[in-house]
């Protein structure tokens, strides 16, 4: 038996069998139920074209699952910064508003007329931290 030529039939059968003619189709399944090892190379041969098949398939889903992962984390890094970009611009916009421009904004008069200043003598007997009270905090 030529092996070589009926490797060619096996393979116009699986890849172009519904351009065969229904006489060579039947001459072909006749010559595989009666010759185990032809039958055996005709399965090899089969189990071979279903393996490649499947291999491309799985190459093509991973090919596409590389594709999603890659444009997820285009995308995650895309939110990230936007966030970052948000939190710096905020920190910056809000912070003015907090800091105070000068030490004296809320003193009256100028910078030393508060520590000058005395308190009058009739006050002191009206505060309300009698001695007793300033010496329990000390005890």
């Amino acid at each position: 038996m030529d092996n070589n030529n009926f490797q060619d039939r096996i393979d116009e059968y699986l890849l172009h069998g519904e351009t065969m003619s229904e006489e060579d189709k039947a001459q072909f399944l006749k010559e595989i139920e009666e010759d185990e090892e032809k039958r055996e190379l005709y399965e090899f041969t089969k189990n071979v074209k279903q393996a490649m098949i499947s291999r491309g398939e799985k190459l093509k889903a991973m090919t596409e699952f590389q594709k999603e992962i890659k444009h997820g984390r285009r995308k995650s890094w895309i939110w990230i910064s936007s966030i970052a970009a948000i939190l710096v611009v905020g920190f910056f916009a809000i912070n003015p508003l907090f800091v105070e421009n000068s030490p004296t904004d809320n003193v009256r008069g100028d910078e030393n007329d508060v520590f000058d200043m005395t308190a009058p003598t009739d006050s002191i007997g009206n505060d309300s931290i009698s001695t007793d009270t300033v010496t329990l905090l000390h005890e």
